[in-house]
This record gives C-alpha cells, structure tokens and sequence, in this order.
C-alpha cells in the first residue's frame, strides 16, 4: 500500500531550487529539460526528448502498468522573463520559512517538481494501480504553446490520453475551463505626406489611434455566466524609426482578446471591421488573427472518472470538496481540452506574485498537492 505522507517538503523544495537555477525562458529549456530527464534516470525512469516548434524538447515519461485507462500528469519548464525588481538573483531564490522566492518557483516549476515525485511514487508502486502514466514537461507555455501542441498533434511522435491533470499553481480547487484567447492585429494605411502639409496626406497614426481609442467599446468581450474574460490593447505603431517629417503612412495596432464559448475569430474580426467601418476614416484597414490562438476550453462533466477522482483526493487532503471554477487565464489546457478533446482539470501548488519579481510558492503546498495528484492516479488508473 502507498503512504501518503512519504512526500517530503524538503526533498521537494531541493528539487525545486534546482530546477529554478536553470534560466528558462521561452526557447531556452534544454538544459532544464535535461535535468529534469536526468532526475527521472536516476530512480529507473526512462524519458524521451520530443522534438517542437521552437527547437526545445517536451520530456515524456510513459510508465506503462498494463491494460487500463491513461492519464497525463502535465506542467512546463518554461518561465517568463525577468521583471525588474528582484530584491536577490532570482535563478539562486531564497528561502523565508515555507515561501521559496524564485523566477518560476510558482510558475510553474514547483507543479513540474511535484509531478516528477507523484511519477516516481506511481513507478515504484505498480501494485497499487493499472493503466498508463505519462509525464509531461512541456515547453514554450508562456509564448505559443509548442510544446503542449506537439505532444497531441496527431504524429507517432505524439501522445493520447484518457485524462490530464495540469499542474498551474491554482490551490483553490479546481478548473474546469476557461476562455480561449486571439489577438487581433490592425494594418492601417494612409498617405505620406510632409509632416507640415499634413492635409495632403492621411495619418495612419491618428486612424489608428481612433480606432484603438473606441474598439474595446464598440466590440465589448462577449459575457458568459460562468467563463470570464477580457479584452486589452497591447500596442501601437506608427511612422518610422529614423526621426523623419513625414506623415506616418502605416501604422499597426494588436489587441488581445479572450473568447468564450461559441464565439469565432471569424465573428470577432467581422465586428472590428464594421467598427473600423463605423469610423469613416479616409484609411484603409486590414484585419488579421496572428499566433498564438487559443480555443476556450470546458470540462464540466460530474459523472467522469477524472472528476469523481479528483473530487474524492482534494475532499482527502482538505477535508472539504474543491470549488470547481472556470479560471480566467490560459493554459496548456486550451490545448490539451480545447483542441485536442482530453479530459482536463487544472490544480496546483499554492503561490502568487505570477510575471512579477518577488514570485513565490508555499512549499507546504508541494506536498499536499503530490496527495491530491497521486490520489487522483490511483483512483483514476484502475
């Protein structure tokens, strides 16, 4: 019989600090990949590299146990980048009683540590379950999503699973969903023309910003009752580099908008269009949807093996039932439900501080999650 309390907090966080250490950034997770497939070589864990878009390989561990259901344990090594104001090195951390600070520690390098220790439990403890466990560590979550993308594209070098569990740093409860996200670029042309004749030419940069100034207005995010979402302008560009008199005769403005359930990329371009329209600006207007494009996701299913399992382990570990929520952001979920159709619940370790300096994790939390996770695995995969 598996012990549920054999997962140590200082194992973990040791774990942790040396996945930290290795700098991660979108296109640069080699060498964390490789440490994390070297730790998983030392307990007899065989991993492959899996080649993906952005040159940086997914690890996969398949630990096969018989005929039976499959279940992924998913995380990903990338991090974002360094934000300014790091009070110390955010790749070394530092430790104040249970809060480990770090640049990934929360996101998401303590959910991919924990994952690392359920799949050597599971490994070590065959008699306990049947199935299929494969972990995942993926690459490029933080940017496009390659590498969840290239584990369920269809190829032999692919995978198929009858559930996941994504290891985001969500401690309350679950998710079960989420909206998906596009971004929609704005190519406005004008007229050049000299920068003190300006009635000679048409100023795209103005058009633009008329219509930067309105859209998130006139095209409101679509509301759902259960999925939240929002829209923002990211940026606007206008005129050349070179200091120049000259009327801005392009300019680009990119938008950033989350969609729900049953709304299209098409349907939103359509809107924008008919707002840029509404404008009657002497400029011209070209509407595209550039990657990364995300679909909403939904896992609203009681009666499933994955949700009934995780309902049992949370209920275990707390002593109370999980908040089964959509959650606002994105994540290899979108990928992993939303497009390739697999069974997904999101839950994690507990921190906070997300894309900011001073990022931190709750190590208690580490362990308490390795129950909810092995728990679900052993409830799931029988």
């Amino acid at each position: 019989m598996i012990e549920l309390n054999d997962f140590d907090k200082e194992e973990a966080y040791q774990l942790l600090r040396q996945l930290v250490a290795i700098r991660s950034y979108p296109g640069e997770e080699a060498a964390a990949q490789q440490a994390c497939a070297a730790w998983l070589a030392q307990y007899n864990i065989a991993s492959t590299m899996q080649p993906t878009r952005n040159g940086q390989p997914n690890v996969i561990a398949r630990i096969e146990n018989g005929p039976g259901p499959t279940l992924m344990l998913n995380g990903h090594m990338d991090t974002v980048l360094r934000a300014e104001g790091w009070l110390h090195d955010p790749w070394q951390g530092w430790r104040e009683g249970d809060i480990f600070y770090g640049l990934g520690a929360a996101d998401m390098k303590c959910g991919v540590a924990a994952n690392m220790l359920v799949a050597r439990t599971l490994a070590h403890n065959k008699q306990a379950w049947r199935g299929t466990l494969i972990f995942t560590s993926v690459t490029d979550e933080e940017a496009y999503s390659h590498g969840a993308r290239a584990l369920v594209d269809g190829t032999p070098n692919g995978i198929t699973a009858d559930a996941c569990l994504v290891s985001e740093p969500l401690s309350n409860g679950g998710a079960i969903g989420a909206a998906g996200k596009m971004l929609v670029q704005v190519d406005v042309t004008g007229k050049a023309a000299h920068g003190f004749l300006p009635w000679q030419g048409i100023n795209a940069g103005i058009e633009a910003a008329r219509f930067a100034a309105g859209v998130c207005n006139a095209v409101p995010e679509l509301k759902h009752p259960q999925v939240p979402s929002s829209q923002t302008v990211l940026s606007i560009h206008a005129g050349s580099e070179q200091y120049v008199i000259t009327l801005p005769e392009k300019a680009r403005v990119l938008l950033t908008r989350q969609i729900v359930p049953g709304e299209t990329r098409e349907a939103v371009l359509g809107k924008m269009q008919a707002f840029a329209n509404s404008l009657q600006s002497p400029a011209q207007f070209a509407f595209s949807n550039p990657d990364p494009y995300y679909a909403p996701w939904a896992f609203d299913e009681p009666n499933h093996a994955l949700t009934q399992a995780f309902q049992a382990a949370y209920q275990a570990e707390y002593g109370n039932a999980p908040n089964l929520h959509y959650m606002l952001g994105i994540s290899d979920a979108n990928v992993f439900r939303g497009e390739a159709g697999i069974p997904s619940i999101v839950h994690g370790p507990h921190g906070d501080n997300f894309h900011q300096c001073q990022e931190w994790v709750d190590l208690a939390s580490i362990p308490a999650f390795c129950r909810v996770a092995l728990g679900v695995a052993l409830r799931f995969l029988q």
